[in-house]
C-alpha cells in the first residue's frame, strides 16, 4: 500500500470514528449531554425560576402522520432547556421535574404554485401540547398548548422536498421549545 492510499485510509476512519460519536439521534435524552450538575460543574451559571430546575424531557409522543418527528421535540426542548438555562437534567433518576408532551397535529399548506400549478411554497404547523410536573406529582402546568409554523420550498426532487421539510419541522421544534421555555419562566411571576 503506498502512502497516498494509507493516508486516505486513516482520513476514513477518522472521519467514521467522528461520525459514530455525533450520529445518534438520542444523545441529549440518553445522559450523553451534559446535565444540570455537569453544567454547573463547568462555570456555567445555573438559572432557577421559581425554584424549577433539573428538568428531566421524557420522548414526545407523536400522534401525527409523521414518524419519528417526536424526537425532533424532546431532544431540542432538552438542548434549549440546557444550552440556555442549565435546566436541563440527562439523568432522570435525579430530576426534580417531568416535561412531557405530544405532537398532536400538523398541518402541511400550500402557499404557492408554479406556472404549470405544482406546488412548490409550503407552511407547516405544528400543535404539541405540553405538561410539567415534580417528581413529587404535583402539577406545575398540563395540556398547554404551544403551536409554531414554519415555510419550506418543495423542489420537484422529493428527497430534496422530504429534506426540507424535516428541516422546517425542525426550526418549529425549536420555536416550540422557547414557547415552553418562556412558560416556566413566566411560572415565576404567578408563584
Amino acid at each position: 500500500m503506498n502512502n497516498k492510499n494509507k493516508l486516505i485510509l486513516l482520513s476514513l476512519i477518522i472521519l467514521f470514528s467522528a461520525g459514530l460519536t455525533t450520529a445518534c439521534g438520542f444523545r441529549v435524552l440518553n445522559g450523553r449531554e451534559s446535565s444540570v450538575a455537569g453544567s454547573a460543574a463547568y462555570g456555567k451559571k445555573l438559572k432557577k425560576y421559581n425554584d424549577i430546575s433539573e428538568i428531566y424531557v421524557k420522548p414526545f409522543k407523536n400522534f401525527t402522520y409523521k414518524s419519528g418527528i417526536g424526537i425532533y421535540f424532546s431532544n431540542n426542548i432538552a438542548n434549549f432547556l440546557d444550552t440556555q438555562t442549565y435546566m436541563f437534567t440527562s439523568n432522570k433518576n435525579n430530576a426534580l421535574y417531568y416535561l412531557s408532551g405530544k405532537i398532536t397535529s400538523i398541518q402541511n399548506n400550500v402557499m404557492s404554485y408554479t406556472g404549470v400549478a405544482a406546488a412548490v411554497d409550503y407552511d407547516i404547523t405544528v400543535n404539541v401540547i405540553v405538561s410539567m410536573y415534580n417528581t413529587d406529582g404535583k402539577i406545575i402546568f398540563r395540556s398547554v398548548g404551544f403551536s409554531s409554523s414554519a415555510t419550506y420550498y418543495n423542489y420537484i426532487n422529493p428527497l430534496v422536498a422530504h429534506k426540507q421539510e424535516k428541516e422546517a419541522i425542525i426550526r418549529t421544534s425549536k420555536r416550540i421549545a422557547r414557547k415552553i421555555l418562556i412558560y416556566i419562566e413566566s411560572k415565576k411571576l404567578t408563584s
